[in-house]
C-alpha cells in the first residue's frame, strides 16, 4: 500500500484502507465520546485501553484474547469499517443483555439476533464520527485511556503491556 511505498513501518499493523490523509491521530481526547456506545469486559481493576474494532475484523477477534493475557479493562467501541453487516453486528452486541458475552459470541463467529436494535445504537454514530475525525482508517485501533495515546493494529499482550506502561517510568 502507499504506507509501504512511503517508507512508513507497517509491521504488525492491520489497515483496512488506507486514511485518507495518512495523519491519523496519534494523541486524542476521549471525553468527547459518550458513555453509551462502549462494551466493557476484561480485568476491571487492570489499566483501562479503548478498542476501535470491527466484529468482522479478524486481527479485532485475535486481539481479545491478547487483551485478555495482558490483563486489562477494556472499553471496546464497535465502528463499521466493513460496512452495513458489521453495523448490524455492532448494534446486536451493544442491545444485548449482556453486551460483553455477546462480544466474545460475536468474535467466536456465533450468529447474534441481529433484527432487534435499541436506543444504545445510536451511540454507535459518536463512535464513527470520532474515529472517522481522527483519521482510523482500519481496525483494531487502541487508545490509552489514561493519556489517549493511540496505537493502530494488531499487538500481542507483551507489546500491550509496554504500551500500558509507557510514560509511566516503569521498567520493562
Amino acid at each position: 500500500g502507499a504506507a509501504r511505498a512511503a517508507g512508513e513501518d507497517t509491521a504488525g499493523r492491520h489497515d483496512v484502507a488506507e486514511p485518507r490523509d495518512r495523519r491519523a491521530a496519534t494523541h486524542v481526547d476521549l471525553k468527547v465520546l459518550p458513555a453509551v456506545g462502549a462494551i466493557l469486559w476484561g480485568n476491571p481493576k487492570g489499566p483501562k485501553l479503548v478498542v476501535f474494532s470491527d466484529f468482522q475484523c479478524g486481527y479485532c477477534q485475535r486481539l481479545t484474547a491478547e487483551l485478555a493475557k495482558a490483563k486489562v479493562h477494556v472499553e471496546e467501541r464497535p465502528i463499521s469499517i466493513f460496512g452495513a453487516a458489521s453495523r448490524k453486528i455492532s448494534e446486536a452486541v451493544l442491545c444485548a443483555k449482556d453486551p460483553a458475552k455477546a462480544l466474545h459470541a460475536a468474535y467466536s463467529g456465533q450468529a447474534l439476533a441481529t433484527d432487534k436494535t435499541c436506543k444504545e445504537a445510536k451511540a454507535l454514530d459518536a463512535n464513527e464520527a470520532f474515529a472517522k475525525a481522527n483519521g482510523f482508517a482500519g481496525t483494531p485501533v487502541i487508545v490509552r485511556a489514561r493519556d489517549g495515546a493511540v496505537l493502530h493494529g494488531y499487538r500481542d499482550a507483551a507489546a500491550i503491556r509496554r504500551f500500558v506502561a509507557e510514560g509511566k517510568g516503569v521498567a520493562q
